[in-house]
């Protein structure tokens, strides 16, 4: 069995090298609980913590790491960042934080606030960052990812997937708005939650379309007595999106439930016209 000194020179030893690897010669506070937490169920991951640290600190020169553990020592790495940062850039920062309101996490961190504050006062910069270059990674969280407006944000810009979000917005047809921000279940299932057509790309060139209705894209999880009511509107909105597709010259299946006695669509799945080839000359 090893002793208290030596589960925590193994774990420090543990953090360095994930720091070499994957935070760019970094150590945070952030790394550290996320190396310890990986290890919790060997007998290392049992190493104290104040003594993990200790020893990241003294063996850091040596390893070529940089140690960024306190609120004062993440202060200055960011105004290292937010000094090769241009005013533009850093305003636009703030810009965004203030964007996100109480959902952005970024609001409450009172030291990248701080230092943002600093950037953009008149003040001169200090000494210590002239000439310092800035540490390879992020020392703040990001922002909340953007809203999913008809499709996700890795499929908005895909021809077919535009092409497709086009022919609903002409036909005058609701978007599913998915926010990027983390909701309540009883805001996401609700009046607030998601409401309308929603695209996700299938098998080959095929688009599926699902419908949401009260952040709900089926019957799952409905009560009985709702079922009706929201099946009709369900399949009388994915109907008029097949006829947009079809007016649109696009092929149209409608996907239908095989477990409900009455009509139950759940979703539309639609394909562009084939691209015209080039003509052939005479």
């Amino acid at each position: 069995m090893s002793t208290p000194t030596e589960r925590a020179d193994e774990m420090a030893r543990l953090v360095v090298a994930a720091a070499h690897q994957e935070n760019g010669r970094v150590v945070t506070s952030g790394l550290v609980d996320t190396v310890m937490k990986q290890h919790a169920d060997t007998e290392h991951g049992k190493a104290n913590a104040v003594s993990v640290r200790r020893l990241i600190r003294a063996r850091a020169a040596a390893e070529g790491v940089r140690v960024v553990l306190t609120d004062d020592e993440r202060y200055w790495a960011i105004r290292e960042q937010l000094h090769h940062m241009d005013g533009d850039e850093v305003q636009a920062l703030r810009d965004s934080i203030a964007d996100g309101g109480d959902y952005d996490p970024r609001a409450n961190d009172a030291v990248l606030i701080d230092a943002i504050s600093m950037r953009l006062s008149r003040r001169l910069s200090p000494r210590r960052l002239h000439g310092v270059k800035p540490v390879s990674v992020r020392l703040w969280v990001k922002g909340p990812e953007p809203d999913a407006i008809g499709t996700l944000p890795e499929y908005a810009p895909h021809p077919a997937v535009i092409e497709a979000l086009e022919i609903l917005r002409a036909a005058d047809m609701p978007l599913a708005t998915v926010p990027g921000r983390v909701m309540l279940y009883r805001d996401w299932h609700g009046p607030q939650g998601p409401q309308g057509a929603f695209i996700l790309p299938g098998a080959g060139r095929t688009l599926e379309v699902s419908w949401y209705i009260d952040g709900a894209h089926d019957e799952r999880g409905m009560r009985s007595r709702d079922t009706r009511t929201v099946r009709a509107a369900r399949n009388q909105a994915l109907g008029d999106a097949a006829g947009a597709f079809r007016q649109a010259g696009w092929t149209v299946w409608r996907v239908l439930s095989r477990k409900t006695t009455t009509r139950c669509d759940l979703r539309v799945d639609v394909t562009p016209p084939p691209a015209e080839g080039p003509q052939a000359s005479s």
